[in-house]
């Protein structure tokens, strides 16, 4: 019987075709799950199609929303509404970039792992929202 090659054995002859659910670990929404979970209560998640954007929600009428962006980014979007009172100028955490739709956690990668992701996501929402 042949050996099955590692990612890291792949030849540039044949494609990789990792089995399904062994190339990423968890999803976008699992990253809003996490998230919800820290910021504690008030707070839940709900998977969007496919777990590929996750949408979270709380104690404000603002969903945040969490997806890639066209560059690869994980982007937490939200529309600022008067109701909710957020800073007008937020301090951002290290690694937390304003962007048009929101904000986005730089240079994060499936590799930092659930927890670390959930965290920074955690701190972006506390200080975007003046938690």
């Amino acid at each position: 019987m042949p050996r099955t090659q590692t990612a890291c054995e792949q030849t540039s002859t044949e494609p990789y075709h990792p089995a399904p659910g062994t190339e990423y670990p968890f999803s976008i929404s699992d990253i809003a799950y996490a998230t919800a979970k820290l910021l504690g209560d008030g707070w839940m998640a709900e998977s969007g199609p496919w777990g590929i954007s996750g949408v979270v929600a709380g104690p404000y009428s603002t969903e945040i929303t969490f997806c890639i962006d066209y560059e690869a980014d994980l982007v937490i979007e939200y529309r600022y509404s008067t109701d909710d009172d957020f800073p007008d100028k937020p301090e951002l955490p290290d690694g937390v970039v304003t962007s048009d739709a929101g904000v986005y956690l730089e240079l994060a990668c499936a590799g930092d792992g659930l927890d670390m992701l959930a965290d920074r996501a955690a701190a972006a929402i506390r200080a975007v929202s003046g938690c």
